[in-house]
């Protein structure tokens, strides 16, 4: 079976710069791994919602890393999921350490529609 997919919502510059020193470090948005102690992450299903908690006022240069868990977990990356103490789905993913850009399979492309965020690419 393969490694499940996991996506990060974050801006296209920040992305870029990870690129070049390859490894992405924001845990979230304002926030990096030294800060939090993980990246965070979400399940797709789980991606509109955190976009509007975590970007009310709707940036337009948001971008999604598909990350597979896979490959995180191969250059020794831990990644957690945090308990679903709300009942309402599954619990968050948690990447434990700086995300290898080898990891990240695809650069999803986003747009605000109103207050929906929509994944177009």
């Amino acid at each position: 079976m393969p490694a499940p997919l996991i996506w990060h919502i974050t801006e296209l510059p920040v992305w870029e710069a990870a690129v070049r020193s390859g490894s992405y470090t924001r845990a979230t948005r304002g926030r990096d791994l030294a800060e939090e102690g993980f990246l965070h992450a979400s399940w797709p299903e789980q991606v509109s919602k955190v976009a509007k908690r975590v970007y009310p006022d709707r940036p337009s240069d948001l971008v999604i890393l598909e990350i597979d868990v896979g490959r995180v977990e191969a250059a020794g990356i831990a990644v957690d999921i945090e308990a679903d103490v709300d009942g309402k789905g599954r619990g968050y993913p948690h990447i434990k350490g700086p995300l290898p850009v080898s990891a990240v399979l695809r650069l999803r492309r986003t747009k605000w529609i109103g207050r929906e965020f929509v994944v177009v690419a």
